[in-house]
């Protein structure tokens, strides 16, 4: 049985979600996948464990890059623009 990562969190603008911001997910700078925020702001991807590289892009707002690492799990990773 292998081990599974749930990476997610949300995107606020002055403490307000922002629905339809962009979450790509990456490894080694190499495209995997990519989400779109909801209403509430939120995102989630299901992943293994490892060294991630999450952008958040949303209008009117320069892309923001995180690089994560863990184990196993869940990993909250939040974007405040």
């Amino acid at each position: 049985m292998s081990s599974t990562l749930k990476i997610h969190g949300f995107v606020r603008r002055g403490g307000d979600p922002v629905e339809g911001a962009y979450i790509t997910l990456n490894s080694s700078d190499a495209f995997i996948a990519e989400r779109r925020t909801g209403p509430d702001g939120t995102y989630e991807f299901h992943t293994t464990p490892g060294a991630w590289v999450l952008v958040c892009r949303a209008s009117g707002t320069e892309p923001v890059r995180r690089e994560v690492s863990s184990q196993a799990g869940e990993l909250e990773t939040s974007f405040d623009l």
